[in-house]
């Protein structure tokens, strides 16, 4: 029996009447092609559209969606990702079902593309989340008319609540596919702010997108943040390019401007090899994810390096590493914020950081690597015999931390991404830190929330309307990168 998902939103956030439906999705496209300057752009392998009634965002859609208009013929199968707004579950949803119905007819789904999806322990069937769901069907009617009604072109329609970027990061690597394969990402940005508000908030996210900064986006900036930066962790991983199209909000449109939810679309291009060097310099030197990766990449070694001489500063001279200016990488006299970890036979053994950047960094983890070796509140200080392969040393470079605002405690664990989520949570003079490696313990949202509380000096149970929360994301490197034997044979002293 052929199973069809019928239409949820048909005559309310698209016309209902097939041959009105047609004609609004044809002006939207040609609008947007007559807008377009220049014949020379590549075609996109990825797009991202917004997903709002037609009358708010079918004109920034259209933009979108006029770029990939030459793949008619070409693409077979299109990945639609979007974030699931009706209910909340735990990972990837995908729906039992052979195809998608609109007015305008059945759109069928790539039953090799969502096997393929389920093969992944993330995804799952599940019907309840899509029954009523817009933000993929909304985009239906712009494939059918865009590359035939009656084309022979099948859908991997999914839907993501609480998972990690990564985890749609890797479905999408499963599904992305060549020339025949098109990735649709839907996502609104930001919601019910006002006007000027919304504006600013939005512009920062187009920054964040056009830097690949997948790890900063948040579901305060869009409502698809996660599918968002799953796709630029694959765009940025091939070195491709990507442009703005077009932004806009809700108040542009109804001229109602105190509570407005933002638009904008942008596609992704395959660079060229000096296209992908330009995009390399750019990412290093804009975004915390492509600035710290080259830091790591560049002078992890020296990092490690240091904090190990001022844990054995500490076992000779009773203080942290002093470091000479002179002696060090420039990059490593820029103000920066790291946690210096210790584990003894995988079990911790000191912890200590800086939240905010307020000194140079080399400093920083000179003075945090000392203080987790012989400053942690529980656990004694570190012995010379205990300096052996079984100890292990990591550095985490921290983020500046966002607010992250939520409505409640159910709403703050729904938002939560495991294992990218670094969070702060406060309530007066309580304060509590885990950063995104506590994941590997807790992998529970709930959990994570609750012990977090606990660190604060809270009760597992305890909520209160003066709760607030920052997040951060981390990059890191660990000793067992540079040296995986023989790591604390004593250094030669810096001069």
């Amino acid at each position: 029996m052929t199973i069809i998902r019928p239409p949820a939103i048909a005559g309310t956030f698209y016309p209902a009447a097939p041959d009105v439906l047609r004609s609004e999705i044809d002006g939207l496209i040609h609008a947007a092609v007559e807008s377009q300057t220049g014949n020379d752009t590549p075609i996109p392998k990825a797009i991202i559209v917004p997903h709002a009634g037609l009358m708010f965002s079918g004109a920034i859609a259209g933009l979108g969606f006029a770029t990939v208009r030459a793949l008619k013929g070409t693409v077979k199968r299109i990945v639609i990702i979007g974030p699931a707004h009706r209910m909340a579950f735990q990972g990837i949803a995908i729906a039992k079902a052979d195809g998608f119905a609109t007015p305008l007819g059945d759109v069928r789904c790539d039953l090799a593309g969502l096997q393929a999806a389920l093969a992944w322990p993330q995804v799952q069937v599940l019907d309840e989340a899509h029954a009523h769901e817009h933000g993929l069907e909304i985009e239906l009617p712009f494939i059918q008319r865009l590359f035939g009604e009656d084309a022979d072109i099948g859908i991997v329609p999914l839907l993501v609540s609480r998972c990690s970027a990564r985890q749609v990061h890797e479905v999408i690597e499963a599904l992305w596919g060549g020339p025949e394969t098109l990735i649709v990402i839907s996502s609104d940005l930001s919601h019910f702010h006002d006007y000027d508000t919304a504006k600013r908030i939005d512009d920062n996210t187009r920054v964040m997108i056009e830097r690949f900064d997948a790890e900063s986006i948040t579901s305060g900036d869009a409502c698809g943040a996660l599918p968002i930066a799953g796709m630029l962790m694959s765009a940025r991983k091939r070195g491709m390019r990507i442009r703005t199209l077009g932004m806009c909000n809700s108040g542009d449109v109804t001229g109602d401007k105190s509570r407005v939810v933002g638009y904008g679309a942008w596609a992704v291009y395959a660079g060229s090899k000096d296209m992908r060097e330009d995009e390399k310099t750019s990412k290093s030197s804009g975004g915390f994810v492509g600035m710290t990766e080259k830091l790591l990449a560049d002078h992890g070694a020296e990092m490690i390096d240091l904090a190990r001489q001022s844990i054995w500063h500490g076992i000779t001279h009773g203080g942290p590493l002093r470091i000479d200016p002179a002696s060090v990488s420039p990059a490593l006299l820029a103000p920066g914020a790291c946690f210096v970890t210790l584990k003894k036979s995988g079990q911790l053994r000191g912890c200590i950081g800086s939240v905010m950047a307020h000194r140079d960094l080399a400093t920083d983890l000179c003075e945090n690597a000392f203080k987790a070796g012989f400053g942690d509140p529980r656990f004694p200080a570190l012995r010379q015999d205990e300096l052996n392969d079984d100890l292990e040393l990591s550095i985490s470079v921290l983020s500046p931390p966002r607010d992250f605002p939520f409505e409640n405690e159910a709403d703050l664990i729904a938002k939560l991404t495991p294992d990218e989520d670094g969070i702060i949570l406060s309530d007066g003079n309580h304060r509590g830190l885990f950063l995104p490696q506590v994941w590997e313990q807790l992998p529970d949202p709930a959990d994570f929330v609750a012990q977090l509380k606990r660190k604060a000096g809270l009760s597992t149970d305890h909520w209160s309307d003066r709760m607030r929360a920052q997040r951060f994301v981390t990059r890191g490197i660990s000793g067992k990168d540079i040296s995986p034997r023989d790591f604390w044979q004593q250094p030669t002293p810096m001069s």
